[in-house]
Order: structure tokens, then C-alpha cells, then sequence
């Protein structure tokens, strides 16, 4: 996500949550996001004041309720936390917890994946692959959507690459198909990335791997037939390395005291 270019404020200059709205817009505008999705501010009111920004990932009860404690007016998510159409909110939904105590919401997702300089943009960042990009998957006229493609200046293969990966993420664990290909041109993706048609695309693309999250049997076995490299360094992963950068970055450019949630971390185990 393109945070650059940072403006200097004052502390104690007031601050509106519809200002924090315009900033994430103006790095990542939200009129990129894709058809399906819900990103904006989806809990609360552009005029509320803004002493403390919370960022997370995911909203859920935990990141909410720290949130609460901690003082923050505002959380700014990832992933939205209204998706689909609510039923019905009972005491455990975040969006409860969030209203109860007055904390408004932004959430940032698929503007934030297709942006220049967007997820998959640190990924590679991340891996320390550099040079000419292109987009691995084009959705609007303008030329921009999800994924990157890269060049590596130096040869690959699969093992080193997924032990890269690992590295760069901070995964505690990297499932991968070994094509047994020399890898020079890698597609990465944020997120859930790895289904047949996102595999098939790569291959298409004329990528030796692909690097992304969410990958089901079926998109192995696309890599398979393909002979593609596919590296999962999971959903979670390839997605959380943007809470550092908003939160130092929405700290420094608008001078509002901003955190990451303590509870915005995998919850999944493993053995």
C-alpha cells in the first residue's frame, strides 16, 4: 500500500475519522474495489473524532474488544467486517461490540490488494525481488488487479524459494508442489489466490511459481498438470505484513497515536 509521501501534523490537531477515510483513499482509493466486496467505512460516522487508531487484519471480538480497552475511537481492518448481509447481531458479534463502544470501523481490503504498491507489492519486497512488475490478474480497464509477476535475478527452486517465503512472512509452516522447474518468474498473490483458474492464469502468464494463500487439493493438482511451482504460505500471512506499515505509516501522516492489536494474529494451530 503506497504510504508515502507523509505529511506532518500535529498531535494535538483534532482528527475525524472521515479525514483517516481520505487518506487511506487517496493511497489506495476504495473505488477499486472488486464487485463482491464491502470495504469503507462500514461502523460509525465520518465526523467522529479521532484521538487513537487501532489496526488489525481481521475485526473479530478480540481485536474489537482491545480495541475498546485501549482507548481507540477507530480500528481500521483488512478484511471487512460486515461481508455478507447480517441477520442478526447478538452480543458476540464484533459489530456489537464495536457500536456499545463507539468505535467506528474502516475497512481497507481489495483497494488495498489491486493499489500500487499494494500487498502483493510488499510480498516481493519482503522476498527482496526487485524490477519491473506486471499484474497477474487485471480487473479494471485501467490495467490494475490482484497479484504481481517478477523476474528473479538469480535461479530458484521450489524448496528455496518456499524456505524464502517462510522467512519473509514469518509462517510457521509452508505447504508447496515441487514442478522440479527451474524458477525465474514467479507470480505472487495475496490471500486466497490458489484456486484452479488462479493457477491455470499464472501458468498462462508464463510464471514458474506462484506464491499465495488458500490453496484447496485441487489447485495442487492444477500446478500439477500445469507444471507450475505453487507455494501456500497461507491466507493469514500473506496478508498481515500490511498491519505494520498502516499502523507506522497512518501514525506518522496524520500524527494520530496508532497500534496494532495484540490480538491480530494467526489463531490456527499446528503440530
Amino acid at each position: 500500500m503506497p504510504f508515502i509521501e507523509l505529511n506532518e501534523r500535529k498531535k494535538e490537531t483534532a482528527m475525524t475519522v472521515g479525514e483517516v477515510y481520505r487518506y487511506i483513499d487517496s493511497r489506495a482509493p476504495f473505488s477499486l474495489q472488486d464487485s463482491f466486496d464491502n470495504s469503507g467505512l462500514l461502523v460509525g460516522s465520518m465526523a467522529a473524532t479521532v484521538t487513537k487508531i487501532a489496526v488489525c487484519l481481521d475485526i473479530t471480538g478480540k481485536t474489537a474488544g482491545e480495541a475498546a480497552m485501549q482507548g481507540a475511537e477507530l480500528i481500521v481492518s483488512h478484511h471487512p467486517v460486515i461481508f455478507h448481509k447480517l441477520s442478526c447481531i447478538d452480543p458476540s458479534n464484533p459489530v456489537n461490540i464495536l457500536i456499545k463502544n463507539g468505535i467506528n470501523a474502516i475497512c481497507a481490503h481489495t483497494n488495498v490488494d489491486m493499489a500500487k504498491e499494494g500487498i502483493s507489492d510488499m510480498m516481493l519486497e519482503l522476498l527482496d525481488i526487485k524490477g519491473e512488475t506486471a499484474v497477474l490478474q487485471p480487473v479494471h480497464k485501467n490495467g490494475m488487479g490482484y497479484g504481481r509477476i517478477a523476474r528473479l535475478d538469480f535461479a530458484a527452486d521450489a524448496a528455496s524459494l518456499a524456505a524464502m517465503c517462510k522467512k519473509a512472512f514469518h509462517c510457521r509452516t509452508i505447504r508447496y508442489y515441487d514442478s522440479g522447474r527451474v524458477i525465474k518468474t514467479v507470480g505472487v498473490c495475496s490471500g486466497a489466490g490458489g484456486s484452479e483458474e488462479d493457477v491455470a492464469n499464472a501458468a498462462v502468464k508464463g510464471c514458474d511459481a506462484l506464491i499465495t494463500g488458500d490453496v484447496k487439493h485441487s489447485g495442487f493438482i492444477e500446478a500439477l498438470n500445469r507444471g507450475i511451482t505453487l507455494i501456500d504460505a497461507g491466507h493469514f500471512h500473506t496478508e498481515n505484513i500490511i498491519c505494520g506499515k498502516l499502523a507506522a505509516e497512518l501514525e506518522a501522516a496524520l500524527g494520530v497515536e496508532t497500534f496494532i492489536c495484540e490480538n491480530s494474529r494467526d489463531i490456527v494451530s499446528y503440530c
